[in-house]
């Protein structure tokens, strides 16, 4: 029997993210996160590995995002080593193999998505004057969570070279998305949005970088990765042609270079392309990303609970190459098959892993802590919606569980709605097992890893999908003898807030709740979220352009905050003051409204932190939510 596992052990977890490769050379590199001592930000640090040896190569603990260069002159990365807390942007450093670190440039705009193409880097940043202090705004959108004030600013393509010599090579009234450049180094895919309301439309482009000459590819495509092939002849594609508005799958697709008809590497695969599984422990987003291998592309595909990489042929047919119960969050694959990727799963956070010819091989093992304390296998479960759809999800035992004693019990609820739940790891859901209690989450209509009609709850917020938790939570309580049925707890974020807002306005049957970084208003939500307009027409207008004008009773319908005066659960409410995406006015409304009807409610408000507090807030302020979840629950149903 191991140890209890504590809301401190947050500090035990190694996140590794960040991976690239140099296929000729057969190295690889990658980021390393854990939370520093102060417990006021994160050491990262790059690491890379040649196949024999791994070892560390920077200390600078605000390193991240290697690039390596090839013929083994070493790689490049970003820091923020020289910055103070006050001053913004990111710096590129190069390091070789032999040598120290060196500073090439400090970007003030920032640096995503960089690449090496033959020695040259390349990225996006914004351009745009800064307002440091009072905000003249004539634009939209004017925000952006975990970005701050972005009405200024537009997203552009740049070149670096090792002497420091930076090129804008693209400039106009359009953001850039993402792109890549052509390996002979002659000409540039980027995909555009020049849509202020209908930024998921896009456009992609080619061009030379040595005439500046462009050309129109794709036109009204949502596409969120382009990958030219090693002859320059096509591009594969993530993407779709949102025929089902923002749930449609992302594919993997294909087109020639010069234009022409689209081919749907994936058709009769109706399953989404990246990993949108819920994990509190990573060191960043998992990258949504393609790599060619002669007529192969490789990709991460969601399938049910978990996410696995896959890969399809430009002459038809997609196979999984290393799938089971996990969570595949990143890959690269070398010139002699071998395939390094990093995984985590429910019982272990990220590691790193190499795969040969269907043999598979750890090759880190920077959170071997978990061996030492108690954690909680998720146990699967499938059961028959009253409409016939099957459903899944997953129970946690709680640790030392006895026979014949009942356990409060927690329902989960994930954001999104189009993201998942499954064969990940979660540190909340171990911890609040460790606390005694059964944790219970499921993927209800409106989730990922599903087809597609599985996925499109639009204009229906409220009705299958709350159907769904409901008679899955019917489902564990008849099958599951340990769990106390009249000790029931739920929590949610995001939509998932949303859902526990619904939930308590619709039924009595949970003790109490927590609803995290939440919606109550959609009206409202329209007008003040970073993504309002396009995503509340979308998603509770039922189509794009069904904006709440002409759509006015179902916004108010699916507002949990119509029903506040039903509330009977007590409720408490957490969320950050720079949440941009359900922004603190949901919680106020909320709040006061609960207040004022003298229904019992509390709020803990987070300064400084955004829609992302669980996964990459502060550490001292991730310990203190999960302490504040862990004592409401615990004094709301073991008293």
């Amino acid at each position: 029997m191991g140890r209890r596992l504590t809301v401190d052990d947050l500090k035990l977890v190694r996140m590794i993210h960040d991976l690239d490769a140099d296929a000729d050379n057969n190295i690889i590199a990658f980021t390393v996160s854990k939370i520093a001592d102060s417990l006021e930000d994160y050491e990262r640090n790059i690491w890379i590995f040649d196949g024999k040896v791994l070892r560390q190569v920077t200390r600078g603990n605000s390193d991240f995002s290697p690039r390596i260069l090839s013929g083994n002159k070493g790689l490049v990365f970003l820091s923020r080593r020289g910055l103070g807390k006050d001053k913004t942007g990111v710096e590129v450093w190069y390091l070789p193999f032999n040598g120290e670190a060196v500073k090439i440039a400090h970007i003030e705009g920032g640096v995503s998505n960089l690449r090496i193409i033959n020695d040259t880097m390349y990225f996006i940043s914004n351009v745009g004057p800064i307002q440091e202090d009072v905000k003249f705004v004539d634009e939209w959108p004017l925000w952006f969570n975990g970005r701050g004030f972005i009405h200024t600013f537009k997203s552009h393509l740049f070149s670096l070279d090792l002497n420091g010599t930076i090129r804008q090579i693209t400039s106009g009234d359009f953001n850039v998305v993402t792109y890549d450049v052509e390996p002979s180094g002659k000409r540039v895919a980027v995909v555009v949005s020049t849509s202020r309301f209908k930024p998921y439309r896009n456009e992609v482009w080619v061009l030379n970088l040595e005439s500046n000459e462009r050309y129109t590819v794709l036109s009204n495509y949502s596409v969120s990765v382009i990958k030219w092939s090693q002859d320059g002849k096509y591009l594969a594609l993530i993407g779709n042609d949102l025929h089902r508005g923002l749930v449609t799958h992302d594919h993997v697709l294909l087109i020639r270079s010069e234009g022409g008809e689209v081919v749907d590497l994936m058709k009769g695969v109706d399953r989404n392309v990246g990993n949108s599984l819920n994990s509190d422990v990573r060191g960043s987003p998992p990258p949504i990303k393609l790599q060619w291998v002669n007529d192969w592309v490789y990709f991460i595909m969601m399938d049910g609970g978990l996410a696995k990489l896959a890969r399809a042929n430009v002459h038809g047919g997609v196979e999984t190459v290393i799938g089971s119960e996990r969570s595949v969050e990143d890959f690269v694959v070398m010139k002699d098959g071998t395939i390094y990727f990093i995984s985590m799963d429910p019982l272990r956070p990220t590691e790193l892993y190499k795969w040969y010819n269907g043999s598979e091989e750890r090759i880190t093992n920077l959170n071997d802590w978990v061996d030492s304390v108690e954690l909680s296998r998720p146990e699967p479960f499938r059961f028959h919606a009253s409409d016939g759809r099957e459903v899944e999800g997953w129970v946690m035992r709680p640790i030392e569980i006895k026979q014949g004693v009942k356990y409060p019990a927690i329902l989960e609820i994930h954001g999104g709605p189009k993201t998942a739940y499954g064969y990940s790891f979660m540190f909340e859901f171990q911890l609040l097992a460790n606390e005694g209690f059964a944790v219970i989450f499921m993927n209800p209509r409106g989730s990922d890893g599903y087809d597609e009609e599985f996925a499109d709850i639009r204009g229906h917020y409220g009705e299958r999908d709350y159907e769904d938790l409901m008679e899955g939570l019917d489902y564990v309580i008849k099958n599951y003898d340990f769990i106390d049925p009249n000790r029931l707890g739920v929590i949610g974020g995001s939509y998932g807030g949303f859902m526990t807002n619904w939930i308590i306005t619709h039924t009595d049957r949970f003790r109490t709740a927590i609803t995290d970084r939440s919606i109550s208003n959609w009206i409202s939500f329209f007008g003040a979220s970073d993504i309002g307009p396009y995503f509340a027409n979308d998603q509770i207008g039922g189509n794009e352009d069904r904006d709440f004008w002409s759509n006015l009773e179902n916004y108010m319908a699916k507002s949990p905050i119509m029903y506040v005066k039903n509330v009977r659960t007590p409720l408490l409410i957490i969320h950050s003051l720079e949440d941009y995406r359900c922004w603190f006015e949901q919680a106020i409304q909320l709040y006061t409204a609960l207040k004022y009807l003298n229904k019992e409610v509390r709020m803990v408000v987070f300064p400084g932190e955004n829609h992302d507090l669980s996964r990459f807030g502060k550490p001292n302020h991730r310990i203190v939510r999960l302490r504040t979840i862990v004592d409401w629950f615990n004094g709301k149903l073991k008293a």
